[in-house]
C-alpha cells in the first residue's frame, strides 16, 4: 500500500492529527498507510503525549481486527516510521514512536545551543544583533514560544538526522507526503518552509533522490484560531500573531506558492475568540480540542482523495497547484447542517454511527449481557473478552473520543453535532459527557428522529438498538475471533440503525 507521510509540527501539528485519528477510528478511510510524524521539541506536552497515546491505541485495535471485511471501524492503517524501515529492510528500528527527539534542546537555553560561550567576540556581537537577550536565554525545552528565527536554526539538525534519512530511504513514487503547521507561532512557521526546501531539493546527506525532489506534497498552514491569556512573564503574546501571520505570508508568496514548490495548499483560521490559558508549554499545556482542527485534518483526506494527475511535479516544480480554503454556514454553534456538503458526507454518517457505537458501550453493554449478540462477551469472568487488552483499549479509545467531541462543542467556535453535556473535574477539564433526554435518537442536533407511525408500539431507544445487534450477531454468523465478530455486529448494526431511524 502507498503511504501518506504526515508532518505534525508543532503543538497544532499534534492536535490536527488527533482529530484525524478519531476520523479514522469512526469509519474515514483513505487508500494510504498513515505515517505520522510528530516534531515538536515540547516533550512533555500534554496535547503532543495524549495524541501519541492515542495513535498507540488505535495501532493496537487496528491490528486485532484488521482484514475483517464486516467492520468499518479503524479500517485504515497507521504506521510509524520506524515499523515501515523495519518491513523495507528487515533491519533494526530507528526509533520506536511517533515523535521525533530533537537532540541538543533537553534543558538547553537557545544560546547552549549555538555555544554561543565559545565565540569569538565578533560572532558573539554578531549574535546579540541578530537575537535578542530572551531568544538567547530561551529554555528550548518547551518550544520556540513564537521565535520561528530561534526555530528554523534549531529544526534544521531535522533534515540532517538519521530519521529524515530514513524517511528519504522509505520514501516511494506513488508515496505522498502531508504538512500540518500553524503559521503564528514558532515551531510550525519555521519547520513548514524549511522541510519543504529540503524535499524539493532531492538531496539528503549527500545521496539524491529523484523521486523525493518530485514527491507529491500537500499542506495546511493554520492562521489564528485562538488567543492566550495576557501574562507579562510570558513570552507568548497573542496580539502578535496576526502580524506575524502576515510576515509568514509574505515570506510564503515568494518561497512556497510564489515558487511552485507545493502541490496543494490548504489555508484556515478563524476569528479567534476563544481564550486559551498563557502556559508555555510542558504537561499543563492542554488546549481543549477546536473545530478548527477537525477541519484541518479534513483538508488531509481531501488531499488523499485527489488523483494523482492533479499532483504532478517535474524538476521539484508543482505543475499545477491547487489552493483551497475551508468554509462553513454564519453559525457559532455548528451542526451537521452547518457544513457544505464535502464535509458534511465525510463527517455525518461516520462520526454518528461511532457516536452510538460509544454511546452503547458506556451506557448499557455490561447490564445488557443476556442478549443473544452478547453470548460469547460474556462467559467465565477469567476468560472474559471485557477484560482483555482489546476491549481495555477501545475503553480507553472511546473516553478519549468523547472527550474530544465534548471539548469541540465548549470551543469557539462551537461544533456540536450532538446533544450532550459536559462532564467535568474541579479544574473545569472534561472528563466525559452525559446525555438527558429518554430517546438516543434525538441526540443528533438538527436531524429528527424517523418514527414508525404504522406502529406506535414499535421497539424504541435501548430496546431498538439492542435488536438490531441480535439481528446483526446472526446475520454475521463466526468471525475468525471474539474481536473481530464484536466489531462487526457493532459495525452493522449501527449502520442500519443509523440508516433507518436518523439519515
Amino acid at each position: 500500500m502507498a503511504k501518506l507521510y504526515i508532518f505534525g509540527i508543532g503543538g497544532t501539528g499534534s492536535r490536527v492529527i488527533k482529530s484525524l485519528t478519531m476520523l479514522l477510528a469512526s469509519g474515514v478511510k483513505t487508500n494510504f498507510d498513515i505515517v505520522p510524524i510528530l516534531i515538536d521539541p515540547d516533550s512533555a506536552g500534554g496535547d503532543l503525549n495524549k495524541t501519541i497515546k492515542l495513535l498507540r491505541d488505535y495501532q493496537t485495535i487496528h491490528k486485532s481486527i484488521n482484514g475483517y471485511k464486516d467492520n468499518r471501524f479503524f479500517k485504515n492503517k497507521i504506521s510509524t516510521l520506524s515499523s515501515i524501515i523495519a518491513e523495507q529492510s528487515k533491519g533494526a528500528k530507528i526509533f520506536d514512536g511517533f515523535r521525533f527527539e530533537l537532540d541538543g534542546i533537553q534543558n538547553d537555553r537557545f544560546k547552549d545551543f549555538i555555544d554561543f560561550n565559545t565565540l569569538d567576540s565578533n560572532n558573539k556581537n554578531l549574535a546579540k544583533l541578530l537575537f535578542s537577550e530572551h531568544n538567547l536565554e530561551a529554555d528550548l525545552s518547551v518550544g520556540f514560544k513564537g521565535n520561528p528565527n530561534i526555530g528554523s536554526l534549531v529544526l534544521n539538525q531535522f533534515t540532517k538526522s538519521e530519521i529524515f534519512q530514513s524517511f528519504a530511504d522509505s520514501y516511494q513514487p506513488e508515496d505522498r507526503i502531508f504538512i500540518i503547521s500553524s503559521i503564528f507561532g514558532g515551531t510550525g512557521a519555521a519547520g513548514f518552509p524549511l522541510l519543504l526546501k529540503n524535499i524539493r531539493k532531492g538531496e539528503v546527506t549527500g545521496k539524491h533522490y529523484e523521486h523525493l525532489k518530485n514527491a507529491r506534497i500537500g499542506a495546511i498552514t493554520v492562521q489564528p484560531y485562538f488567543k492566550v491569556e495576557q501574562n507579562d512573564n510570558s513570552q507568548i503574546d497573542s496580539h502578535g500573531f496576526i502580524t506575524k501571520t502576515k510576515a509568514a505570508l509574505h515570506y510564503y508568496s515568494k518561497n512556497i506558492t510564489g515558487n511552485n514548490s507545493i502541490n496543494a495548499l490548504y489555508y484556515i483560521g478563524d476569528t479567534a475568540n476563544n481564550t486559551y490559558e498563557n502556559i508555555e508549554g510542558g504537561t499543563h499545556q492542554k488546549n481543549d480540542a477546536h473545530f478548527i482542527e477537525l477541519a484541518s485534518a479534513l483538508s488531509i483526506i481531501d488531499y488523499a482523495n485527489t488523483e494523482d494527475t492533479h499532483l504532478e511535479t517535474n524538476n521539484g516544480i508543482a505543475l499545477n497547484p491547487k489552493y483551497k480554503e475551508f468554509g462553513t454556514k454564519d453559525s457559532s454553534q455548528l451542526s451537521f447542517n452547518d457544513l457544505f456538503d464535502g464535509s458534511k458526507n465525510v463527517l455525518e454518517f461516520n462520526l454518528t454511527t461511532y457516536f452510538y457505537f460509544n454511546l452503547f458501550l458506556k451506557e448499557k453493554l455490561k447490564n445488557e449481557l443476556d442478549h443473544p449478540y452478547a453470548r460469547e462477551f460474556s462467559n467465565k469472568i477469567d476468560t472474559n473478552f471485557l477484560y482483555q487488552t482489546f476491549y481495555k483499549t477501545l475503553t480507553d479509545f472511546n473516553k478519549e473520543n468523547r472527550i474530544w467531541l465534548t471539548e469541540l462543542s465548549r470551543n469557539q467556535i462551537s461544533f456540536l453535532p450532538f446533544s450532550i453535556t459536559p462532564v467535568t473535574n474541579e479544574q473545569n477539564e472534561i472528563i466525559d459527557f452525559s446525555i438527558g433526554t429518554n430517546s438516543i435518537f434525538t441526540l443528533v442536533r438538527d436531524i429528527p428522529e424517523r418514527k414508525n407511525k404504522l406502529n406506535p408500539f414499535a421497539k424504541n431507544n435501548y430496546e431498538l438498538f439492542i435488536s438490531h445487534l441480535n439481528t446483526a450477531a446472526s446475520a454475521l454468523g463466526d468471525a475468525p475471533d471474539t474481536s473481530k465478530r464484536f466489531m462487526g455486529i457493532f459495525s452493522e448494526s449501527t449502520k442500519t440503525l443509523v440508516n433507518k431511524k436518523l439519515l
